[in-house]
Formats: structure tokens, sequence, C-alpha cells
């Protein structure tokens, strides 16, 4: 591996340690721009497929359209540096790209359809079946309202044999599902989609499940219903992916009584509309949470309070269930007619204004378990029974922070009783209702209770962050919660890299304040494992982690230098304390060889070959101290099992 080849590695490791979000495709902009300067072609090639990946499932499918062109063109242009794998992948993800196509209004029609041509010659040439490709143009049809047609190419799709390129056994009807429903044969869409609402694929069940609520609803099967929303909307519920599906939970909730609790979840999402997957996903949201507004105001709770924030958290005001409905009407219709004057008919306003417009088809379907959903016997269900009727009596006698405390009280009932599930979705309810009283302390305790719930439930990421962002936010903390500093460690998630590291760093500097050494170098030792930037104070940091003797800091303060552009000063600090930390020793082998002292990291990595956790680590880098000395390696690399692969 060249130097360069290195550094494009190293550059590609480091934008992954942003998440999945904008900074992580960004940092992946800049990777990509250095392989293509660099002439490192094959990189590049893979560096994209697996980030097509990435940008398929967080919902950045303009991105996506560009580096599938580009894949597609070097594909074509380079055959030498690809593999049949690789003809598969791309084959695959052609049904991504024709799919996300259709959802961008700005896009002309005549271009996905070409795609999809494309795709029936590349499948053809490949003596590949056309099944997913007549599945996909039975989507477009659909689509554009084309209901003939799309039967049409049902039809052949199931004439057409499956193989390695159809969509799994659960994908595949969901698409016959949503044409169902479209043409309202709801008995017969739950016939073809009720088999296959248990999973398949990574997609699955929250895409089979979402598309039968409606067949559900109209078919009279609301227990089927409920479980299919409160399944799919766990799975969907923090992707900008699922935006779409997202929309059908909500137009769920404005269609069976439960406007109040669909405002939770239009508030959850309506900042995704400032950054979405798609034009086609924002308009399906809008026009979905704008009916479950409509239910508020016909009920005359039109001045309801609605939270609202921008993408970004940046900007957060408030404003009435009527004034958010007024701006989603207009966007839904907007983004409606540039979708027909794209596709030269009227079929998305039609749809818009239907949903809109649309009537109950259940009074009241509960949802949650403050809404009466029965819950499963468990030595904590009387006292949770006794809380949710006195949540109805105390709203029933329009006492707000009464029920607004009982259903506080009620969450952690359901906690108690280890009932995670509806223990998280009962604390939700009860934040929103304490905000709306006003009470602060009790809001900022269900936050707290929410950032553990979601912890145990080990699900939700984003909403994680928010909420914790929401507390570490707050002015003052409650007597009740414990301190700052306590919660900055507690909710530090080494999975959030250098979000993780900036908390624990002011968790330091509070512990140092209060003259806690002890905690001051545990939370140190920490933040120097969790980030992945130079500390701006980095020199501060090293006097204080000696001065603490942070014995166990010491390998990633060194990593930090190196990454600082002082790997003298690492080496220094990693032979200083090698003889407390054998992870030192072959930290300092890996600087002695990138300085360009193979004799002396072989020497320093030979003393490792005996340590059953790092032999065969410092048996890589004694191989490549070898080579880098010009010596013959393979008898070594033979007695300790390597290949040249090991070596890369």
């Amino acid at each position: 591996m060249t130097a360069a080849d290195a550094e494009l590695e190293r550059m590609l490791a480091e934008a992954h340690e942003h998440g999945h979000g904008p900074a992580y495709f960004a940092a992946l902009d800049t990777v990509f721009r250095h392989a293509d300067a660099t002439g490192r072609t094959e990189f590049a090639y893979r560096a994209r497929m697996n980030a097509l990946h990435d940008m398929h499932y967080a919902g950045e499918y303009a991105r996506a359209f560009m580096t599938f062109s580009w894949l597609l063109a070097t594909f074509d242009r380079h055959p030498e540096l690809t593999t049949s794998y690789d003809e598969h992948t791309l084959l695959w993800r052609f049904k991504w790209i024709v799919w996300e196509l259709s959802q961008f209004s700005g896009i002309p029609l005549d271009k996905t359809k070409a795609l999809l041509d494309d795709m029936q010659r590349r499948y053809q040439a490949g003596s590949h079946s056309l099944h997913a490709v007549h599945q996909h143009r039975a989507m477009m049809a659909t689509h554009l309202g084309d209901l003939e047609a799309a039967g049409q190419w049902f039809e052949q799709m199931a004439a057409a044999r499956r193989d390695s390129l159809s969509d799994c056994q659960a994908c595949v009807p969901t698409t016959e599902v949503e044409y169902l429903v479209a043409r309202g044969e709801y008995e017969e869409a739950v016939r073809v989609g009720s088999p296959y609402a248990f999973g398949g694929c990574t997609e699955q069940p929250q895409q089979i499940l979402s598309h039968l609520l409606l067949a559900y609803l109209h078919t009279g099967r609301t227990a089927e219903a409920v479980r299919a929303h409160k399944s799919a909307y766990q799975r969907i519920r923090d992707s900008r992916h699922y935006l779409e599906l997202i929309a059908l939970n909500v137009q769920f909730c404005g269609l069976t009584g439960n406007q109040e609790y669909g405002l939770t979840l239009v508030e959850r999402h309506l900042p995704w509309l400032d950054r979405p997957a798609s034009p086609y996903a924002a308009m399906e949201f809008a026009s979905a949470a704008a009916l479950v507004l409509r239910r508020l105001i016909d009920e005359g709770a039109g001045d309801t309070p609605v939270r609202r924030a921008t993408g970004n958290g940046a900007r957060r005001w408030q404003s009435t269930a009527a004034e958010t409905h007024a701006d989603l009407v207009t966007l839904a219709r907007s983004l409606a007619a540039d979708f027909d004057r794209r596709n030269g008919n009227s079929h998305q306003s039609g749809r818009v204004e239907a949903r809109l417009a649309a009537a109950p088809l259940a009074d009241h379907l509960p949802l949650t378990v403050l809404a009466g959903l029965p819950i499963s016997a468990h030595p904590g269900k009387p006292a949770v029974d006794e809380l949710v009727g006195k949540v109805a009596d105390l709203t029933a006698a329009g006492d707000e922070a009464g029920a607004a405390q009982a259903r506080l009280d009620a969450a952690y009932a359901l906690r108690n009783a280890a009932q995670w599930g509806d223990a998280l979705e009962t604390a939700e309810e009860a934040r929103r209702s304490l905000d709306r009283a006003g009470l602060t302390d009790a809001a900022l305790e269900a936050r707290w209770l929410l950032i553990e719930l979601n912890r145990r439930t080990g699900q939700r990421p984003e909403a994680r962050r928010a909420v914790i962002d929401e507390l570490l936010a707050a002015p003052r903390l409650p007597a009740s919660l414990p301190p700052r500093a306590v919660l900055l460690e507690e909710t530090a998630y080494p999975s959030d890299g250098q979000r993780a590291a900036d908390q624990l760093f002011e968790a330091a500097a509070l512990h140092r304040a209060a003259g806690d050494a002890e905690a001051e170098a545990r939370t140190l030792t920490k933040a120097l494992g969790s980030g992945t930037t130079v500390p701006a104070d980095l020199d501060e940091l090293v006097s204080r982690v000696d001065a603490l003797d942070a014995v166990h800091a010491q390998d990633d303060l060194c990593r930090l230098l190196k990454l600082a552009g002082r790997p003298e000063d690492a080496l220094a600090r990693a032979l200083r304390h090698a003889e407390t930390d054998s992870e030192l020793v072959l930290t300092a082998a890996e600087l002695l060889l990138e300085l360009g002292r193979p004799a002396e990291a072989e020497e320093t990595a030979r003393r490792l070959l005996d340590d059953e956790d790092l032999d065969w680590d410092a048996a890589v880098l004694v191989a490549r101290s070898l080579r880098a000395r010009g010596e013959d390696a393979a008898a070594f690399m033979e007695e300790h099992h390597l290949d040249d692969g090991d070596l890369q």
C-alpha cells in the first residue's frame, strides 16, 4: 500500500466516525474528490459503492443519483476493475435508483423511463430474469395513476421466473398491496400481504405493515391494524429513508380518532421537511400531518400548540394546529401540482385532496396504554390501570397539570414493571403534556426517564440525542435529577463519537472544579477514547493527564498526538509509559515503523509475540518491518500464519 493509498484509507475511516448524518456525507465527498484527483479509480469505485448503501438508507437520494451515475459510467469504462459480484450489486441497486428518481418531480419522467429501459437492457445482457424490471414498471405505473398498466406489468412479473435480482418474498407483495389499496381492493390486499407481515429483508416488515394499514381498517381488522402500526412505526421513526411510510402511519392516526397521539408524531417529524428524503415523501407527510391537524380543528382544538423546529434544531418556535394545518396544506398541494406537471395528469393532486378531506374510519381505536389499549397481565398491572383511570378522570375534570403528572407516574409504574415499550410510549406522552402544563421540573424528569428507556430498548439514537440535548440545555436541573456532570457522563454514548467526547470533556471540567480528581481522570480517559478530532487545547490536556496520572488515557493521547501531526511526541509518550500497558508497546512499534525506523519497530513488536491478546498484531508489524528493511519475511509469515492481505 502506497502512502497515498494509506491516506485515502485514513480519510475514509475518519469519515465513518461521523455517523450517517450531513457531516459524514460531506466527509465522503472530500474522500471521493481526493481519490478522483489522484487517479485511484478502483478505490473510488469501492468507496462509492459502499457509500451508495448508506445514502439510500439515510434518505440521501439526491447524492445517491450522482454516485450511481458515476458508478455506472466507471463500470462501463473500466471493466478490468470490477468483478461479477460488482455487476450483481450494481444491477441490484438499479432498483433503488429507479424508485428514488420517480420521487423527484424536478426529474423528467423520460429520464426515469430511460433508466428503466437501461436496467432491462443490462438484465437481459446478463441473462437475468426480468421479474424485477416488470415489478418496477408496475410501481412506476401505480405512481402515475395508470392502474390498468400497473396490473398488466404485475401479470408479466408473475409470469417471469424469480432470480437473485428479484426483491425478497415480502417486498414483492408490498408493491402489490400498494397497487391493490390504490384500486380499493382491500380484501385482496390483505390476502396478498398478510402472509408476509412478519419479516423478510431489512425493509420488512415495516414496509408491508404500513401499506396494509388502510386495508386492515377498511376490512374491519382493527386489532391487526393496531399491531401493524405499533410494529412498523417503532422500526421507522428514526430514519428519513422511511418518511413516506411514516406518513402512512400518521394518516392512520388521523383516520382512527388518534389525532392527539398523531400530533406527537407530527411534531417529531415536522423538522424533517427542511431536508426530506424526496419531494414525494414530503408531500406524503405534509398531507397526512394536515389530516391529523384538521381532525383537531374539527374538534374545536385548532388553538392546540404545535412545537416546531428547523431541521438542525437551531430554531424552535410554537404555532397552533390551525396555523400549522394551513402551512402543510399549502405545501402538500404545491408539491402535488409539481408532480402533476411532471407526470402530465392530476393523479397526485387527486390523492392529496382525498387525504386532506378523508373521514374517520373508526371513532377511536386505542393505540397507547393511556388511550385505553389493553396491556398484558403483570405484577404492576393494577397500579398502571389505576393511574390510567386517574389520567382520564383528571383530564375530564380539566386538571391539565394533575393529568400530566399522572401520566409520568404511569410511565414510572410501567418502567418498574419492566414493560419497556409501553413505558417509553407513556413517558413520551407525559413529556408533551408536562411541557404544555408548564411543569418544568417534572418535564425534565420525564426526559431523564426517556433517556433510560431508550437505553434499555437499545433503539432510536436520533430521538435519544434530541432528548439529551433538551435536558442538557435546561438552565437549571431539579434536585431529583443527578448533577450535570453525572448527566453528561451517563449520556455520553461511545457510538456518538466526538459528540460523546465533547460531553465528557465538559464533565471532566466540572469534576475538576469540584476537586474530584478520580472522576476527572475517569471522564478524561473516556473523552480521549471517544474523540475523533484533535482538541484545540491538546497541550493542556496532555499536562492534565500527566498531572492526574491517568494511565489508561495514554494510548488515546498518543493517537491524538499522531493525528495532530506530532508522531515524535506520540512515540516518546508511548515509550515512556510502555511498561504500564502492552497496547502502548504496540503503538510505539507502529509509530517507529511510520517514522522510518523499521529495525527498532521490529525489535519493539517482537516483545509482544508471546502476548496472547496482541501476538497477531505484533506479528503483522514484525513482518511489515522486515519488508521495510528489505528482508525476506516469507519464513516469519509462514510461521505466524500470515499472508500478504494481512499486511495491508
